[in-house]
């Protein structure tokens, strides 16, 4: 008999770093006996490896394993090793096979052979139980009508001794579409021999590369889960210190490059890899467009014939193919690097073919790789706005760098454009600078579409803040582009902001609805955001929860995460709950908005990061003692310098100025009240927040009769929602500051009214100590909400009990030199009134000497 190696016939060792595909053992286990399991994927997708764990770790069936070679196209040594191989696992007993069939294996090479494969399938018929037999990488026969033909036969006669299993690169010639037919055909390609995400971590680490989630998530969806990209991946990172390696971790490794080269591309004739390396300029590739690169009529059916071929093409849909990653990115990088002229040529064409078909996105990428700016500006005329809307931010701002600079300023319909892209990246310097190029090349006619335009991105801007003059197009006529339309919507929605609520509130759900009509994914978050900021200026603060989770929902819909819109809106969110009195989950909320230490999203404005600060400290104060109190002061205040002189909504900074402010007041730390105080009314000048926190830092220097009388005119002047309970909340101090206990109560029961409607908790948390102390026979703390109004009055400053007039005036002596006795001579009262006050002044204070005292009271600002 032929003499066959025992390697040949050995089931090949499992390499250290192969994982277990528990999710792919059943279809090897459960073929039934006449089926054929075929295993046909490109190379290095890990069929050797997947078929060889069957054989190890299936106690219950025998493997018979034959490795194939260019040899076995003579039957003879074919079947002579298929018989080796079942005798080595045991399945033929001694003289099992005639000495007839023995001879003919031994006798040299020639005929067809049909006579001798009969003889060895009648073997193969009689084996009992059943024999694996798995024939490995059946493409070494290609190319010989002998050795197929014999393969063929073994398919089609099925011996019921053998459940028969071949591997290889390309669909070999066993009539697979008759058994798919019949149903006796189990086939694992190339879709399901792909690593999962935990697969390839698993093999990383089995190479001793262990990585974080998100560089463990690069490395997959570069190999899309390719089994010997990710062993090289593990061989280019292992032992590196980088800590950018996954990032320049890109397939262009030399070791990457070899295997594609000796692996993939050298069997294929050299007019198939042009092809390929001509097609490697675009991710997707439609049979159009792959015509419209090559210029071949017939390139649907070479790409369908490379499909079979195991070249690393994959048919995604009806006349729609794709090349894989590593592969297009080697083969791109090369044909840039050797025919650069070429490389740009076909990125043109793209470009355009992608242009005909209102695919902008795909054609901007092209047009930015052929460093066409002509074209790019063309595209971007015509679909910049459209991309912005639905989020394609970074890739507008690259094809706005090749436009290149002379262009903007030339054209102000591409310099509204970045302005607008600049915006949506939080850069509020950029597009005003952008914005001014626009006026200085505005026509003197411009039509309607670039009015609007102009307008929708003013009133963005103006709306954050940037100081814009009255656009000239602010009221054009209603655009007919719905993009511009929606814009339009959400430009006087963010201008109406703290102004007309109601009139916001309809431009937002105009916006919304033309979002959602067009698919403006984030458009329809910005103007979900703006709604809720709305919703949160009228007071509606259940409303404004569930407008901003919507948000955030439907950009986690859209494949958008996090961005600066979903940062607004998490920090609208959680300010929300913040006055609800639910400071844990305003904490949370913050937390996960700015991303646990990561860098912040992109496009997160820095009034964003200033929300969710200033909010994030709070909560964290409301939530714990001094000491969380003062550490969420310090971060809402290193907020506020980190901000600096950047643009802020009149709205936003009134609403992050009171919360600071009144943590301050609860700490009685009057100078840093008094410094945001400043701060706030250096920008905005005596705006209602600004006169009430004037009034409550009255209450807090124990003189509540001032800070009724400060903020009297407020209820004139029609305030409303929160400002307005709190204008109750001063009267009420002020009434039973006085002794008014009735006025007092009143007063008490209409706040009370007016929040519960808004389900509004956290101002009777910093409302005066006598109203706080009265509240809770105000309440029936079986309800949610009044328990809610308790705990925030529970959580109030244990430190703020306000000093009397006369306790002022003592107050006032400390710092002289003037002894007891002294005190009461200027006073005019007896010296044990004056002892008396001094000891109500420590307890209050919470200090127990004189220089104690006079320092705690410069910190609460009660001294001057």
């Amino acid at each position: 008999m032929v003499r066959i190696p025992a390697r040949k016939i050995a089931v090949p060792e499992l390499p250290p770093w192969s994982v277990p595909r528990d999710r792919l053992a059943r279809p090897g286990e459960d073929a039934a006996a006449g089926t054929l399991v075929a295993v046909i994927a490109p190379a290095g997708t890990g069929k050797t490896t997947l078929v060889a764990q069957w054989a190890r770790h299936d106690p219950h069936r025998r493997t018979a394993w034959v490795d194939l070679d260019p040899d076995d196209t003579d039957p003879r040594r074919l079947w002579a090793a298929v018989l080796a191989a079942v005798a080595a696992v045991g399945a033929i007993p001694p003289g099992g096979v005639p000495e007839r069939l023995l001879a003919r294996l031994d006798a040299g090479p020639g005929g067809d052979g049909e006579d001798l494969t009969d003889e060895v399938l009648d073997v193969l018929d009689t084996l009992r139980p059943a024999v694996r037999l798995v024939l490995d990488d059946v493409d070494a026969l290609a190319g010989s009508r002998a050795g197929t033909g014999v393969l063929a036969r073994l398919v089609r006669r099925s011996p019921a001794g053998v459940q028969l299993v071949v591997t290889a690169r390309s669909e070999p010639p066993l009539g697979l579409p008759r058994l798919r037919l019949e149903g006796r055909l189990v086939e694992l390609g190339a879709d399901r021999l792909r690593l999962t995400p935990a697969e390839a971590g698993a093999l990383l680490e089995a190479s001793d590369v262990r990585l974080a989630p998100d560089d463990l998530a690069v490395v997959h969806h570069r190999t899309e889960g390719w089994a010997a990209g990710l062993r090289l991946a593990a061989l280019a990172l292992r032992g590196r210190a980088d800590p950018d390696a996954v990032g320049h971790f890109t397939g262009e490794e030399r070791s990457v490059v070899d295997y594609l080269d000796a692996e993939v591309l050298e069997p294929l004739p050299d007019a198939a890899r042009t092809l390929l390396q001509e097609l490697s300029v675009c991710g997707h590739l439609p049979v159009a467009l792959a015509a419209a690169l090559t210029g071949r009529a017939d390139v649907g059916h070479a790409l369908e014939e490379l499909v079979h071929a195991g070249a690393m093409v994959e048919r995604v849909g009806p006349a729609e193919y794709r090349l894989h990653g590593l592969l297009r990115a080697h083969l791109a990088a090369d044909l840039e690097r050797h025919r650069p002229a070429r490389h740009r040529a076909l990125h043109a064409v793209a470009a355009r073919w992608w242009t005909a078909r209102s695919e902008t996105a795909h054609a901007l990428r092209h047009a930015e790789r052929a460093g066409d700016s002509v074209l790019s500006a063309a595209i971007l005329r015509r679909a910049g706005v459209p991309l912005l809307l639905d989020g394609d931010v970074p890739l507008v701002r690259h094809a706005l760098a090749v436009v290149g600079l002379p262009a903007r300023r030339a054209d102000p319909r591409l310099a509204l454009t970045a302005a607008l892209a600049d915006l949506e990246s939080g850069d509020v310097d950029a597009a005003a600078t952008e914005l001014a190029r626009a006026r200085d090349a505005w026509p003197a006619r411009p039509d309607r579409s670039l009015a609007a335009l102009r307008a929708g991105t003013e009133l963005l801007a103006a709306g954050r803040g940037v100081p814009t003059p009255s656009p000239a197009g602010t009221h054009p006529g209603e655009p007919v582009d719905p993009e511009l339309a929606a814009l339009l919507h959400a430009g006087r929605a963010a201008a109406l902001l703290g102004g007309d609520g109601a009139g916001a509130l309809e431009e937002t759900g105009r916006a919304t609805t033309l979002a959602r009509r067009h698919g403006f994914a984030a458009l329809e978050v910005a103007a979900l955001t703006l709604r809720a900021a709305a919703l949160c200026g009228e007071g509606d603060l259940r409303a404004v929860i569930a407008t901003a989770d919507e948000a955030r929902a439907v950009a986690t819909r859209a494949g958008r995460g996090r961005s600066g819109w979903t940062a607004r809106a998490a920090a609208l969110a959680a300010y929300a709950d913040l006055l609800r009195g639910d400071a844990g989950s305003a904490r949370a909320r913050c937390a996960e908005a700015l991303g646990g230490g990561d860098p912040p999203a992109p496009g997160t404005a820095p009034e964003a990061l200033y929300a969710l600060h200033v909010v994030h400290g709070t909560a964290r104060g409301d939530g714990g003692g001094r000491d969380e109190r003062t550490a969420g002061l310090a971060e809402a205040r290193a907020a506020r310098h980190a901000l600096g002189a950047a643009p802020l909504p009149p709205g936003l900074a009134s609403s992050l100025a009171a919360l600071e402010h009144r943590t301050a007041l609860r700490l009685g730390d009057h100078g840093a009240a008094a410094e945001v105080l400043a701060w706030l009314a250096g920008r905005l000048g005596e705006t209602a927040d600004v006169v009430l926190m004037r009034a409550w830092a009255e209450v807090a220097a124990g003189r509540p009769a001032a800070a009724r009388t400060l903020a009297a005119p407020l209820r004139a002047a029609g305030c409303r929602g929160r400002r307005l309970v709190e204008l109750d909340l001063l009267d009420a101090e002020a009434a039973l500051s006085d002794g008014d206990d009735r006025a007092g109560h009143v007063a008490l029961t209409a706040a009370l009214g007016r929040a519960q409607g808004l389900d509004l908790v956290r101002p009777f948390g910093d409302a005066g100590p006598r109203a706080r102390a009265a509240l809770p026979a105000r309440l029936v703390t079986s309800t949610p909400y009044d328990a809610r109004v308790a705990a925030a009055c529970a959580a109030g400053p244990a430190d703020a009990t306000p000093l009397s007039e006369r306790e002022m005036v003592v107050l006032a002596l400390l710092p002289s030199l003037l002894n007891a006795p002294a005190m009461a001579e200027e006073l005019i009262v007896s010296v044990n009134t004056v002892k008396t006050q001094i000891r109500s002044i420590y307890a209050k204070l919470g200090v127990s000497t004189r220089r104690e005292a006079v320092s705690r009271a410069h910190e609460r600002g009660l001294l001057l």
